[in-house]
């Protein structure tokens, strides 16, 4: 019974008719057409059959396989295809009329003989299975349409589960599929015999390797005497050790497991053969696809240069690096043999759009007429400068800003950066007087590139922020109080992360200090941290699924003033808890029957994140469903009529990120859980340029 298919599927039909007279062979063809179905363009590049190709029968009947095998594959059975050579002169015009068939449901999968392992474990990592209520989402099954091409294959998933639970003497049979094609249903039945289960009696390196601690080494692996034995952990230790013994410098090692299974008492003992050819130097490092970028700019982030030994881990820390710089869509490091013991270093990569430039006009009930120009580079002439401007009129506001980076200064591990900014804003006092608040000020910092993943920075700012037209609008005036802030700002930051815009492992770390007090009005010490965690599962379900994890902390110590323009705010997707207005969730008091934002001095955030790509639009778009929760609370304030304790909000909602040619844009739609009648929501948000 062939492919493992309890019941033969309904004869594939092929029928060919030729009209009026008999298509000569090797006549050439004028036209090729398929009706019948919408994805026409697909077809045609599966037929192999164009315009000037030779009629002949072999090839006609080769075409219409490949169309029933193209629905089959969608897990449509039963597709008939006709197929009709018309004589034109000494030519000759094909068409294939094309009639799809249905899918098929599997309405049960039934398990015979797992007696130590459940059928819903089973079912997880197969295809042909019930889909359950959610199957119809990728991430959560997608499945429930029978494909029995991937009978095979799950016969060999089932196995890799009872390998992975010890059980080295498992045998699964050739799954059997019955369908009732008046149904359009099908019942699956995979028979299994189990068979022991095993523990690991020992672990062993053998090899003849002077540099390498090998019991040092045994300690480190994941299978361990004693344990059930698992065949993912043996091919997570075999990994690890190539990865040990190339960091040694030998590139071309080979490692060889060897099983002693005892029957009898259900144990197996391990050896590892560790082969490791000849230690291997970098002969050159060859860099290819950068049309903008430098060559010395890649050479950067590149760990292994000509000479070097060969080191695993640098190979791999380089792609990553390269990654992380944000100038690339793709990375590709990979060693090239030369010779016994001499490599290139081969560098590929894909260059990104690197550079935004927005402008527009529009009106605004509230700001009237408005006008705003931008333009931000990270990889300016290819150099690695950054560097951004940006203009934004209106009829209530002005606001300039610039701000350059160069990360590498002199090619050295230093960096230096700087910005400067004016702004000044007229506001509206709930809904009746306006005031104004001017703001400018500039910022340098120094840092310097610590490890590999860590980098600290240490500057000065200053800040002068100006109150006008709030005397006669708030019974607190010492709260709009205008004030200057001299300060010395510092940072450190942790990235081991894969990617600059998609990160799918690695985790992201910043602590901000913001001290202030050097001459200036305001005397504070503010703290803001930042932490992401990343992880996706590509590896675990073949899907490219990423679970992340944000947390942002904030404390501001009062050393005897702190403004309210310095003070904490949250609320949207930049300051946290997207569902409300950007930095509307605050602690307030009542000023004159107004409640007044007062900010807090310390802030939690939490968000859970889950992003699946949408390719079927374009490559460069993820759809990411997410839960914020956020706290904030004012300690600072003494007035009784400041809310005390914590504020604390949460919600829900989805997010498209594209990665446009304008830079990353999020689109996000969310729904507040636990708004209060006084609170500001938003339930769309457009952001431009962010990251974390």
């Amino acid at each position: 019974m062939a492919s493992g298919i309890g019941r033969t599927i309904a004869p594939v039909i092929i029928m060919a008719s030729f009209a009026n007279a008999v298509a000569p062979i090797g006549a050439p063809i004028t036209s090729v057409e398929i009706e019948g179905v919408d994805d026409t363009s697909k077809l045609m590049d599966i037929v192999h059959l164009k315009r000037g190709d030779f009629y002949t029968p072999e090839k006609i009947e080769a075409a219409k396989k490949s169309i029933i095998r193209y629905f089959e594959k969608q897990g449509l059975y039963g597709t008939t295809v006709e197929a009709k050579v018309k004589p034109v002169g000494s030519s000759v015009a094909v068409t294939f009329y094309v009639n799809k068939g249905e899918k098929i449901k599997i309405k049960k999968a039934i398990f015979i003989g797992n007696k130590h392992i459940s059928s819903s474990t089973l079912e997880h990592n197969i295809v042909n299975k019930e889909g359950g209520l959610l199957g119809f989402i990728p991430f959560l099954g997608g499945y429930g349409i029978a494909k029995p091409e991937q009978l095979p294959y799950d016969q060999m998933r089932i196995r890799e589960t009872y390998l992975e639970n010890g059980y080295l003497d498992v045998k699964v049979a050739e799954p059997l599929m019955k369908i009732d094609f008046a149904s359009n249903e099908a019942t699956v039945t995979y028979t299994i015999d189990e068979g022991p289960q095993y523990t690991v009696s020992q672990i062993s390196i053998a090899g003849n390797i002077p540099e390498l601690d090998k019991n040092s080494l045994k300690e480190k692996l994941e299978l361990k005497a004693g344990k059930i034995f698992n065949v993912k952990k043996l091919r997570d230790d075999l990994k690890y050790i190539r990865e040990t013994v190339g960091n040694l410098g030998y590139a071309f090692a080979d490692v060889k497991p060897e099983f002693h299974k005892d029957s009898k008492n259900h144990t197996v003992s391990i050896t590892y053969h560790v082969i490791p050819s000849k230690k291997v130097y970098i002969n050159d490092v060859i860099i290819s696809g950068n049309k903008k970028t430098m060559d010395y700019v890649i050479r950067r982030y590149i760990y292994l240069a000509p000479g070097d030994l060969f080191n695993y881990t640098d190979l791999e820390d380089t792609k990553k690096e390269l990654q992380r710089t944000g100038y690339f869509d793709k990375v590709i490091v990979k060693p090239q043999r030369v010779s016994e013991d001499k490599i290139n270093i081969v560098v590929e990569v894909q260059e990104a759009q690197t550079g935004s430039i927005s402008g527009g006009i529009g009106y605004g009930s509230y700001d009237g007429f408005m006008i705003n120009a931008g333009i931000s580079e990270r990889n300016l002439f290819g150099t690695g400068l950054a560097t951004s401007l940006n203009v934004d009129f209106s009829q209530k506001s002005t606001n300039y800003s610039l701000s350059f980076k160069n990360p590498r200064v002199f090619d050295s591990l230093f960096s230096l950066s700087f910005g400067i900014y004016h702004n000044e804003n007229e506001y509206e006092y709930e809904g009746s007087e306006n005031y104004t608040v001017k703001r400018a000020g500039g910022w340098f910092t120094f840092g310097r590139k610590i490890s590999r993943h860590m980098h600290a920075s240490l500057g000065y700012s200053y800040n002068d922020v100006e109150y006008k037209d709030y005397e006669e609008i708030v019974d607190h005036p010492e709260t709009f109080e205008s004030y200057t802030k001299s300060s010395i700002i510092g940072s450190f930051v942790y990235d081991s992360t894969d990617d600059y815009y998609v990160p799918r492992h690695g985790i992201y770390a910043k602590i901000h200090l913001d001290y202030a007090g050097l001459g200036g009005d305001a005397d504070f010490l503010k703290t803001d941290l930042k932490f992401a965690t990343y992880y996706g599962l590509q590896h675990e379900i073949d899907y490219d699924l990423i679970l992340r994890y944000k947390f942002r902390g904030g404390y501001i110590s009062d050393n005897g003033y702190t403004p309210l323009a310095e003070m904490f705010y949250l609320g949207g997707a930049r300051k946290g808890v997207r569902g409300f207005a950007p930095g509307s969730l605050s602690p307030f008091y009542i000023s004159k029957g107004d409640r007044v934002r007062v900010g807090g001095d310390q802030i939690l955030v939490n968000s859970l994140e889950a992003s699946i790509p949408l390719d079927m639009i374009t490559s460069n778009m993820r759809l990411t469903a997410f839960i914020d929760y956020g706290m904030i609370k004012n300690s600072i304030y003494k007035s009784k009529d400041i809310e005390k304790g914590w504020i604390d909000r949460y919600s829900v909602g989805a997010q498209v990120e594209w990665r446009s040619p304008f830079g990353p844009i999020n689109l996000v739609f969310a729904y507040p859980l636990n708004d209060k009648e006084s609170d500001d929501t938003s339930v769309f948000e457009f952001t431009m340029g962010s990251k974390f």
